[in-house]
């Protein structure tokens, strides 16, 4: 707490799977400051959404470790690495949620102004919990959405109201 009225700090990055620190966190937020938490799969939600962003630190261990010569090296993933991730299908509810509250142009919503949002509602939302390294690969892989890219521009759009629209890549 003397580090948190300092004032020297912009942000506190807060380790554990402990709901203990849940109130730390809060506290921190109501003086303005992020908090940034990583914890395990465990973590109980009151921890998670007390902070502004939470990072599980599964999502964190590389798919494919690196040899000594810097060749990338097939592991086997142990049982209880794999089956922290989830399916892409879970996610469709929560990004449904997320474009409901965004505008869209032509049925269309922009991807990077809906990965804003789904962390806005879900401060532990990571397209990694879902076995995708990005959010187009998430959206792509829930099967309920489609993707169209124009140039830089990346928009997403339901699969029920997508017509006749073709998928570019």
């Amino acid at each position: 707490m003397d580090l948190l009225h300092s004032g020297r700090f912009g942000g506190f990055c807060l380790v554990s799977s402990d709901s203990d620190f849940t109130r730390l966190a809060a506290r921190i937020r109501e003086q303005g400051i992020d908090v940034y938490g990583f914890g395990e799969q465990k973590t109980p939600a009151s921890f998670r959404q007390a902070c502004k962003r939470f990072i599980y630190t599964e999502n964190l261990v590389p798919v494919v470790p690196r040899s000594e010569q810097g060749a990338a090296v097939p592991k086997p993933e142990k049982p209880a690495e794999a089956s922290h991730k989830q399916p892409p299908s879970l996610a469709i509810p929560l990004i449904e949620a997320a474009l409901a509250q965004l505008e869209d142009v032509d049925g269309w919503y922009s991807l990077a102004a809906a990965g804003t949002r789904l962390l806005a509602l879900k401060s532990d939302f990571d397209p990694r919990t879902y076995g995708c390294a990005k959010l187009a690969l998430l959206v792509e892989r829930s099967q309920a959405f489609k993707l169209r890219r124009d140039g830089l521009i990346v928009h997403i759009k339901p699969k029920a109201i997508a017509g006749s629209i073709p998928s570019e890549r």
